[in-house]
């Protein structure tokens, strides 16, 4: 049990690493709000924030969006084993 006591804390501290705090959200998107109303050349548009609203839920998540949870059946790989390299040409 002493193990996995510590296993348990390690974990818990790094999900506590990973994530973003509380004042840190709010500190980015007051950073994002901050940024718009000076915007004098009009380069922050809606994709702009949109993109860094991504990064903040990514961020919060602790993940990069990344979504690892496919599974790949063996169909997926033959895909690779049948391809025909000898057209090929190296410059």
């Amino acid at each position: 049990m002493v193990l996995y006591s510590e296993i348990y804390n390690v974990f818990n501290t790094m999900e506590r690493v990973v994530r973003m705090t509380k004042m840190e959200i709010i500190e980015q998107l007051k950073n994002i709000k901050d940024q718009w109303a000076n915007d004098s050349k009009g380069e922050i548009n809606a994709d702009v924030i949109i993109e860094a609203l991504t990064d903040i839920i990514h961020d919060t998540e602790g993940n990069d969006g990344m979504d690892f949870t496919e599974v790949y059946d063996d169909s997926h790989y033959e895909n690779f084993e049948n391809v025909d390299f000898t057209a090929l040409e190296v410059n």
